[in-house]
């Protein structure tokens, strides 16, 4: 079944594409949190403070541009603005990593990238996630999030797999540069199909505001997506803390160093193929309800950092975390694609990112500062905890229960 959905979208010329970029792409995303982590680590000031900061400050652009993106989105070509923005990302990282090679690096500098590639991200990620929508019949489309999923994860396992490696041997700089290659080749496969992503045409010129307003309106009038993004509010935060800070000082102090983090990434990273593949086998008549039920597991993940030095197991848990994510995405952004009219699903999906982020740029900052005034393993356990109520709160509502795939 999943064997012949692909045999479709890759008969898809511009499904093609956009599944061959997202590999190109995240070949770097598989490197640059083990290269950024302990690039930051390794500088002469730096810290799990440091590490906060330079993490934090994508977070927060990322937040405060989301709802603007979510319009730009809906105004001019996706492709366009994916495109454009994964080429302007490049030359950004490239420049990075150009500086750190060259011992011009600092913290400084990391939080500037860091925040411009946030801003970047809030104009990339609404367009993104409605890209497929354009390219996509409905008859494929949870099979072409599937496909464009699957590149994206099997990339990740190879990045990460030599992340640890390329920053324990050639050095972070070195890895941030190839990061920005990957992302100016993406850039200029997706660039190609900009005409293939027309705009809905509209009969009156409308303000920004009042985009953001009905994008607001389109996003709170369903109380299944309006809950399940608080919720992840809360779940984002914990997550982006844990995964971006919390982890690499576990492995700095506790484990051996970027090789073992990059072990457990790379885990994390097969895990989400396999997420993938399963996501697009089953068609659950409530995929929301049964999406939140399997992301449990990620209680087990933070668990073990926090109690335990057996990388293994460790990386056992970052497995199923990432089947459970990314079989949640699958579901989530299909859902939405489905129940949400086209004209307005980057706005929405914009809202999801504003939603879904509000915290997480809090969760960062935070987490170095108090790792190192508590220690890791408090902070881990308390984590632990607080995740199981944030996931569990949503399914309190009939909505998120019983909203249906169509």
């Amino acid at each position: 079944m999943f064997a012949e959905g692909l045999k479709k979208v890759w008969a898809v010329r511009n499904l093609r594409r956009l599944v061959i970029s997202r590999f190109v792409s995240n070949l770097g995303n598989g490197l640059a949190p083990v290269a950024i982590a302990f690039g930051v680590l390794e500088l002469p000031n730096g810290d799990g403070k440091s590490l906060s900061l330079v993490m934090a400050s994508t977070s927060l652009s990322l937040v405060l541009f989301s709802l603007l993106g979510g319009v730009i989105g809906d105004r001019f070509p996706r492709a366009w603005i994916v495109g454009g923005a994964d080429i302007l990302l490049a030359l950004l990282v490239m420049a990075n990593g150009i500086a750190y090679v060259t011992g011009n690096g600092s913290v400084i500098l990391f939080t500037v990238v860091g925040f411009l590639s946030g801003v970047l991200n809030a104009i990339w990620y609404p367009a993104m996630s409605a890209l497929t929508s354009d390219l996509a019949e409905p008859e494929i489309l949870q099979d072409s999030n599937a496909a464009t999923m699957l590149s994206s994860n099997i990339a990740m396992i190879l990045g990460t797999a030599v992340a640890g490696v390329i920053v324990a041997t050639i050095g972070p700089g070195w890895a941030i540069i190839i990061d920005g290659i990957t992302f100016l080749i993406a850039g200029l496969l997706v660039y190609s199909m900009r005409s293939a992503t027309p705009v809905a045409e509209r009969t009156e010129s409308s303000s920004t505001i009042h985009e953001i307003k009905t994008g607001w309106r389109e996003f709170s009038s369903r109380r299944w997506v309006f809950l399940v993004v608080i919720s992840f509010s809360f779940v984002v935060s914990m997550e982006r803390a844990v995964y971006s800070v919390l982890g690499p000082l576990v492995a700095d102090e506790k484990l051996g160093g970027p090789k073992p983090w990059s072990v457990i990434l790379a885990t994390w990273a097969i895990g989400s193929v396999v997420g993938v593949l399963f996501a697009a086998k089953v068609r659950p008549r409530y995929p929301i309800r049964v999406a939140i039920i399997v992301q449990f597991p990620l209680f087990l993940w933070f668990f073990s950092l926090g109690n335990t030095t057996n990388v293994y197991l460790i990386a056992i848990f970052s497995f199923f975390v990432g089947i459970a994510f990314d079989f949640f995405y699958v579901l989530w952004v299909t859902t939405l694609q489905q129940h949400i009219p086209k004209e307005s699903l980057s706005k929405v999906m914009s809202y999801d990112v504003l939603g879904s982020l509000a915290l997480a740029p809090i969760g960062i900052a935070v987490a170095g500062p108090i790792a190192e005034h508590y220690g890791t393993s408090p902070v881990l356990n308390v984590i632990s905890f607080a995740f199981i109520i944030c996931m569990a709160a949503p399914l309190l509502s009939r909505e998120v229960r019983m909203t249906e795939s169509k």
